[in-house]
């Protein structure tokens, strides 16, 4: 993507790497946190409905630690996404089979 590398899980992407900064999709409360200590920038304005939102973190400026924290609630929030889209599916309906006569 543009000379990016995307992270995926569960197939969907979780995070993207440019060459200063790392997007990450994380639950809202911990996108607001980030946003407010200003050590992140929102994609979208927050009042978009979702639960999920992307955020930007300043590699230069990122403590490794926090930044292996917010890698992995970013990972572990895609994966619990896809677990409950899932389960909110309406299951496969069978086919009837034909019989020839």
């Amino acid at each position: 993507m543009s000379a990016r590398d995307g992270f995926f899980t569960a197939g969907r992407m979780f995070a993207l790497l440019g060459e200063t900064s790392l997007w990450l999709r994380l639950p809202v409360p911990a996108t607001t946190a980030l946003v407010e200590a200003e050590r992140g920038q929102p994609l979208v304005a927050p009042s978009i409905p979702t639960h999920l939102t992307w955020v930007a973190v300043a590699l230069p400026a990122a403590d490794p630690a926090e930044l292996h924290h917010l890698v992995l609630t970013s990972h572990q929030a895609i994966r619990s996404a896809s677990r409950r889209s899932r389960r909110d599916r309406a299951p496969a309906r069978r086919r009837r089979s034909r019989s020839s006569a």
